[in-house]
């Protein structure tokens, strides 16, 4: 049997994205995960199975919202580079729509929860998007 490469933790709505990340990973011999809702209040090291994550001080980590819509992300642990931007093209070139919250984990991430890793990636996306459009304004004036 193959060595893994690495795990891929996702949390999709469509069962086609589910169904095409499981197929990519297996093709490639890197672990899948499925993430879950109940997983918000969960550090991500702990999620990606890896050992070297603090313990979490419930008192002071952010608990999500009642109502709080999980949105797509995927999350690449110990994989390298090379696979990972083959997983990119493989999961583009099936067509299959684009996610838009991604990451990889990090010293620091692994000890933040799933939902603190959702809210900082969300609010990097929301600041790109805000630059992007600016950007775009910027030039349109300049034509």
């Amino acid at each position: 049997m193959e060595e893994k490469k690495g795990m891929i933790l996702y949390y999709v709505q469509e069962e086609k994205k589910k169904i095409q990340i499981e197929v990519i990973g297996m093709s490639m011999s890197i672990e899948t995960k499925q993430l879950k809702p109940s997983d918000l209040n969960t550090q991500v090291g702990k999620l990606a199975g890896l050992k070297n994550v603090a313990p979490l001080d419930l008192t002071q980590i952010e608990k999500p919202p009642v109502i709080f819509c999980m949105p797509e992300i995927v999350i690449f642990s110990g994989v390298p580079n090379k696979s990972l931007d083959e997983f990119m093209l493989s999961y583009k070139n099936v067509g299959v729509p684009p996610i838009s919250l991604k990451a990889v984990t990090t010293p620091k991430n692994i000890n933040w929860t799933l939902y603190q890793l959702i809210k900082e990636l969300s609010s990097e996306r929301t600041q790109m998007e805000g630059t992007v459009k600016r950007l775009s304004e910027a030039k349109k004036v300049r034509e």
